[in-house]
């Protein structure tokens, strides 16, 4: 496990170092795999992994949770709401089901990764492990559209 660890901790490290970045900016949902992220960048780049907590008409634990993860860790953590923003575009947008409005949550946590990204100069890590890749578990331009994939290469179950 500690040789898996580490060779991720380099692999994050090696790759913002490649393309000139100045660190990582990944979002925090209070799960496992974001929470599992959030250790190995802070690991990796100290202060500058950024986990950003976007809860959009979220679970208030997994909001708790994702915090408490920050504290425990030291990860530097910033909180979007985005429920204002999320219920703006539906009263806008034709009437959609639940996997139309669970992606256009999806997108905008994607989009206000990206804003911080840009304006840090920062990569975009994505939580997406292995199982999810195989099984097209993510959506396209949402979680899926991140720069590295730090659990890719490992299988959840």
């Amino acid at each position: 496990m500690k040789k898996t660890r580490d060779k991720i901790e380099k692999w994050i490290l090696s790759k913002v170092r490649a393309v000139g970045a100045k660190g990582c900016v990944f979002g925090m949902s209070g799960g496992l795999d974001s929470s599992v992220l959030a250790v190995l960048a802070k690991r990796s780049l100290g202060r500058k992994a950024l986990g950003l907590v976007l809860p959009c008409e979220s679970d208030t634990r997994d909001r708790e949770f994702a915090l408490e993860v920050a504290k425990r860790f030291s990860v530097n953590v910033r909180e979007v709401d985005l429920t204002m923003i999320y219920n703006m575009l539906l009263n806008i947008l034709p009437k959609g089901d639940e996997i139309s409005k669970g992606n256009l949550k999806a997108r905008l946590r994607m989009i206000v990764l990206y804003y911080f990204a840009n304006k840090k100069k920062y990569l975009v890590l994505g939580t997406g492990n292995r199982s999810e890749l195989l099984l097209g578990y993510f959506t396209k331009y949402g979680d899926g559209g991140v720069d590295l994939l730090p659990l890719g290469g490992l299988y959840k179950t």
